[in-house]
Formats: C-alpha cells, sequence, structure tokens
C-alpha cells in the first residue's frame, strides 16, 4: 500500500512538473510579454508585473498565499496540501524559465492565442491528476458554499470578466481587454481538450461495494450532487445502489479519483452529455 502511494505521488509531482512547463511557456513566451492578463490570478500578476518588474512565478505565488489559507480553512486540508505542492512546482519553474524561454511580440492576437493554449494544456495535465493550480477556482469554491443556487461555473466567468475587465482599465484599452478574453476562451478550450476532447459534460455511472461513502465524498469535495439508482447484479442476483452523476468534463479526474481512493475495484462507466439542464448546468433548453 504505502509503495502504491509513493507511485501516485510520483504520478502527480511528475503531472505537475510537466503541466507547469507547459504554462510557463504560455505565460513566459506570450502573454506576459504582451500584457495580456489571462484570466484569474495569473491575469493579477501579469498587471503587477508591469508595475513592479517581480518575477510572475513569485507574484503568483504570493497572490495565492491569502487564497491557500482561505482553502485551508474553508475547503478542508487534502485539497489545499495537494494545491500548495502544485502552486509552488509551478511558481519555481515560471520563474526558472523566465530566463531562457524565447519571446514573442510580433502579433498580440497570435500571442492570445498560442498563450491561452499553452496554459489551457499545463492546466488539463494538471487537473489530470486531480490537483488544482488554486486561484480563482478556491475562491470560486469557497463563494459556492455561500451562494448555493449559483453554478461554479458562473462564479469563475464572473471572477474572469472582472480580472480582465480591470485589466482594460488598467492598460487603458480596450485591445488589451479583448485579447484578455480571447486568452481566457482559449484556455477554457485547450483545458477541456486535454480532459476530454471538447464533450463538455460528462454523466458518470459507479458500481461499488461502499456507494454511501463515495457519494458523500463526492459531494463533499466536487460540489456536485448523485443520486442513486437500484440496481441487480446480472450473475448473483444481488441488489446494489448504483451512483449516477453528471458533471463538466474537467472534474472528470477528480471524480475517478475519489471514487477508486474509496473502493479500489469500483466499476466506473462514463459517457459524453449535451444539454444537461437543472442546476449546476443549463437553465433552459436551446433549441
Amino acid at each position: 500500500m504505502k509503495k502504491e502511494k509513493t507511485v501516485e505521488l510520483l504520478k502527480d509531482i511528475g503531472a505537475d512538473i510537466l503541466g507547469s512547463a507547459i504554462f510557463a511557456f504560455g505565460v513566459n513566451t506570450f502573454t506576459t510579454p504582451n500584457e495580456i492578463a489571462p484570466g484569474g490570478v495569473t491575469g493579477i500578476a501579469t498587471m503587477l508585473h508591469s508595475i513592479t518588474q517581480a518575477q510572475m512565478g513569485t507574484l503568483t505565488f504570493l497572490l495565492n498565499i491569502p487564497l491557500i489559507i482561505l482553502g485551508l480553512v474553508v475547503i478542508g486540508k487534502r485539497f489545499t496540501i495537494n494545491t500548495f505542492r502544485t502552486l509552488f512546482i509551478l511558481s519555481v519553474i515560471t520563474n526558472i524559465t523566465e530566463a531562457f524561454l524565447p519571446v514573442y511580440t510580433e502579433n498580440a492576437l497570435l500571442a492570445a492565442l498560442f498563450g491561452g493554449a499553452a496554459i489551457g494544456i499545463g492546466m488539463g495535465i494538471i487537473f489530470l491528476r486531480g490537483s488544482t493550480t488554486g486561484g480563482t477556482d478556491i475562491l470560486g469554491r469557497v463563494l459556492l458554499r455561500y451562494f448555493q443556487h449559483i453554478p461554479l461555473g458562473k462564479i469563475l466567468l464572473a471572477i474572469d470578466f472582472v480580472i480582465v475587465t480591470a485589466a482594460g482599465i488598467y492598460y487603458g484599452t480596450l485591445d488589451a481587454a479583448l485579447y484578455a478574453l480571447v486568452s481566457v476562451y482559449v484556455t477554457e478550450r485547450a483545458m477541456d481538450s486535454v480532459l476530454y476532447g471538447f464533450n463538455e459534460t460528462r454523466i458518470a455511472y459507479v458500481v461499488t461495494e461502499h456507494p454511501i461513502e463515495v457519494a458523500q465524498r463526492v459531494m463533499d469535495e466536487t460540489d456536485r450532487g448523485v443520486t442513486y439508482l437500484n440496481g441487480e447484479g446480472g450473475y448473483q442476483r444481488d441488489k446494489k445502489l448504483v451512483i449516477m452523476c453528471a458533471m463538466p468534463s474537467r472534474q472528470f479526474a477528480k471524480f475517478k479519483r475519489i471514487v477508486l481512493e474509496v473502493d479500489h475495484a469500483a466499476f466506473i462507466m462514463v459517457a459524453p452529455a449535451s444539454n444537461v439542464i437543472g442546476e449546476g448546468f443549463k437553465e433552459t433548453f436551446d433549441e
């Protein structure tokens, strides 16, 4: 068991390093030199960088410290420890690579596109192992506890919108805000592509010997509801509770990890879904 945990930890660290390197490439080569604030804490750090000339990795780390503390108090120890590890690796690699990565400043639109893609791919690789880069993700989860009627995606979008608007005001041009919006959009699409192509929503079915424990952890740690379905084993004819859960594609890696931590022998079935209607998803059906 100890060996398995060590292997999993090494995989987590490997994903953090690879994802952080790609993330740093997007920031140091494309977005920061062109003063494009790609949403989230990175966007705030980009604006501060233009004032202080401090390294992006350092600024990102310092800005995340209050959020890490907030996450520890409100969300929990497990989530916070993983986030802190990833954030530390991300900050160090961003600082180290700043000295030798090439800088592209020929075309701001291309910088927004390629910078957003690199940042999204890097984040996607990190999310695949169930970790996160912190920042507005922590703030969004905290706010969700007090505004449970608002979907997490909308909360994060609102936070990014405020940061992008602030970037436009700070740099004094509408172009700065528009390029930032392009970067944010491409980041989201690239991240989703790494996780699950272009399918935005997944429905998962889980057959496990510990359905109550799995369901409780899923609800506590992903802020997603679950539904129990009555099932019957075809071979032994035994009654089972089957868990059904719909979620954004980016959350599935974490969902899977939770299930397997509780029951390594659990049976998980996943399918893409479209036009999911209800709390946390679409409020109406678009014809």
